[in-house]
């Protein structure tokens, strides 16, 4: 019954993508590569306002809390109350291990990219 012989063979590139399916396909990678372009160029474009305004939202605050009288953290109540339930003092070595920010020099990052 099922003693046909079956063989196989792939069809030719050209039918299976077409001269319109292959523009269809080449269309849609340039509108893809084009939206791409245009919102990366956008974002590179609005950057320096983005940057400008998260600047002047620090000032702003930093002069809140300059008004309040909130320039360093033993002065604010809540992180007073952190210092209490840890039993701790705003000295304590444990504190600077908790709060402590390491900050790096990103010139040296810069320098070992090599650019030759």
């Amino acid at each position: 019954m099922l003693s046909e012989n079956y063989s196989y063979a792939e069809r030719p590139a050209a039918l299976i993508l077409g001269r319109r399916g292959f523009l269809k396909v080449c269309g849609l990678c340039v509108g893809a590569v084009a939206v791409c372009g245009y919102a990366i160029g956008d974002m590179i474009a609005r950057r320096g306002a983005i940057i400008a305004a998260r600047q002047a939202g620090l000032y702003k605050d930093d002069k809140l809390c300059q008004a309040l009288g909130l320039t360093s953290s033993h002065q604010n109540e809540v992180v007073m109350s952190v210092y209490k339930d840890l039993g701790t003092k705003p000295v304590d070595h444990t504190m600077h291990e908790l709060l402590h920010t390491h900050y790096y020099a990103r010139t040296m990052l810069a320098s070992e990219v090599n650019h030759g």
